[in-house]
């Protein structure tokens, strides 16, 4: 009866049960340790995809508004902004650097050669790629009435 261990609460209190190590069940040192390792390996590989996922939708929202800021501009080029010829630059609040391109259209007739091309870019402020936005004005037309400052 070497290998018998005595469980007290597997028998009655006045007469214990005698048990082999081969009948007694239960995970060993080595498999809660695997078990262990799996879980944080696991863990691991989750937490760094979180990470990744925060870090996208981060870069996201400053595109986001990077493109509202570049609308908005555009939306001022001509009405508090004159189209005139050349490049202004700019900061705005939260670090976005923002550049306007006015330049003439050239094109052959008389109707294009009033056109101009406005270009506005807005770089987020983490340096990510910028946002830009090109349109056509007409350099003579008069802004709508009472949107001129």
């Amino acid at each position: 009866m070497a290998n018998a261990a005595v469980f007290p609460l597997t028998g009655s209190p006045d007469m214990p049960v005698l048990l082999n190590r081969s009948q007694v069940s239960g995970f060993g040192m080595i498999e809660v340790m695997a078990a262990f390792i799996l879980l944080s390996l696991s863990l691991g590989v989750l937490l760094g995809g979180m990470t990744v996922g925060l870090r996208n939708s981060d870069r996201a929202a400053q595109a986001g508004l990077a493109l509202l800021h570049a609308e908005s501009l555009m939306a001022q080029t001509g009405i508090s902004a004159p189209l005139e010829e050349g490049e202004t630059s700019g900061r705005m609040d939260g670090g976005y650097q923002w550049k306007r391109q006015i330049s003439r259209t050239r094109q052959p007739g008389a109707d294009f050669a009033r056109l101009v091309t406005v270009g506005i870019s807005v770089t987020p402020p983490d340096g990510g790629a910028p946002v830009r936005l090109v349109s056509l004005r007409h350099a003579d037309a008069p802004p709508a009435e009472g949107l001129r400052k």
